[in-house]
């Protein structure tokens, strides 16, 4: 992918003196909330349908498929911070991606290719649109395999749920045996004693790898799913290398597998429908998201142990603006890629897209302006 360019000049060399702090450190959380605000926009209320349908198909299925796992392996977290924050990052980011993705991607199921000849035909305005693709989207879940939801969710859980276990549940252990761990735990070649801390969210990472893989059949999804795992096990070593002050070349503080690694990921489950094109739109999404994070985060990072490119001036707000206009251009052009030419459409799919991620910057801490 291409990655964003950074638009902050190099902190200079001074003699005797430290370089200038970052202007995101020296913001307080009401300015950068409101560099964000003025960033992406505000939300279409009467659009809601569509998102609401897909959140709803993807809420009932993480109760089918991935909460049953959770009581079984890691059971206290359903009453916890934890457990609560996971079931919203599965839910309400991680997997709803896949299905949005399928509306604007170029084999899309047969119910959203009806819908788009239906609303694109019959000239509906958006709020029309919306309700109509709300429905399809409830339809696609009736009509994908159970194996592919399965996976979309399960998938979604596990990126979600490595994350936190990564960050949250390796309490005073070097990086580099977290490393260690991390990829025994995926290799089944090291799993958590009974009394350690944390056990049942090891053993949660483990099941949810191990049901990716369940029921593939056939050579090609063996090989999206390896593809997928290649990149998460790059995130594990880049993490590992980021907290133990290695050099990352690109000046990204080793932030770039993460943000390959979950689309690979998500789009493993749907890879047959959504081709390369909108693999590469998500990356550009995912590089959103972990821009907006670390930009929102400068200030209470300064004293975490792993460096982020705001910190280093690497990203600021201008990169944070370039990379949100990329992945609105992108999934537009996505759309007209796929075949989409109704305009109407068209500002459906990406004001879909702008209300999608205002929630996630809302979910990361940023309040209505005011």
């Amino acid at each position: 992918m291409v990655a964003a360019e950074s638009h902050a000049a190099a902190p200079a060399e001074t003699s005797g003196r430290s370089a200038p702090r970052p202007r995101a450190v020296t913001m307080s959380d009401d300015e950068r909330n409101a560099v964000v605000r003025g960033i992406l926009g505000a939300v279409d209320p009467s659009l809601k349908p569509f998102p609401d349908g897909i959140r709803k198909v993807v809420f009932e299925r993480h109760d089918r498929f991935v909460r049953p796992l959770i009581e079984k392996h890691w059971p206290e977290s359903l009453q916890e911070r934890a457990g609560k924050k996971l079931r919203f990052l599965t839910c309400n980011l991680y997997a709803t991606a896949p299905y949005t993705v399928l509306f604007s991607a170029p084999n899309p199921p047969w119910p959203v290719a009806l819908s788009r000849v239906v609303g694109g035909g019959l000239r509906l305005h958006p709020a029309l649109l919306s309700g109509l693709a709300g429905l399809t989207a409830r339809a696609v879940g009736t009509i994908l395999p159970e194996s592919t939801e399965r996976r979309i969710l399960v998938t979604a859980a596990f990126i979600a749920t490595i994350d936190h276990v990564y960050d949250h549940c390796f309490d005073g252990v070097d990086p580099r045996e977290r490393g260690r761990r991390m990829h025994g735990l995926l290799d089944g070649t090291w799993a958590p004693d009974d009394g350690m801390p944390y056990a049942g969210a090891f053993r949660l990472v483990r099941a949810l790898h191990d049901a990716m893989a369940d029921g593939i059949d056939n050579d090609e999804d063996r090989a999206q799913l390896a593809r997928a795992l290649t990149t998460l096990r790059e995130y594990i070593d880049a993490e590992v290398k980021a907290m133990t002050g290695v050099p990352d070349p690109s000046g990204r503080a080793w932030r770039m597998a993460g943000v390959r690694g979950t689309i690979d990921g998500l789009v493993f489950p749907v890879w047959r429908f959504c081709g390369e094109q909108a693999r590469q739109w998500m990356y550009d999404v995912s590089l959103f998201v972990q821009v907006l994070d670390d930009f929102l985060d400068a200030a209470k990072d300064v004293h975490d142990i792993r460096p982020t490119p705001v910190l280093s001036g690497a990203w600021d707000e201008v990169t944070l603006q370039d990379i949100w206009q990329r992945t609105v251009d992108g999934i537009v052009g996505l759309a007209k890629d796929s075949g989409i030419t109704d305009d109407n459409w068209l500002h459906l799919v990406k004001e879909t897209y702008r209300m999608m991620a205002i929630e996630t910057a809302e979910a990361m801490g940023v309040g209505p302006a005011g």
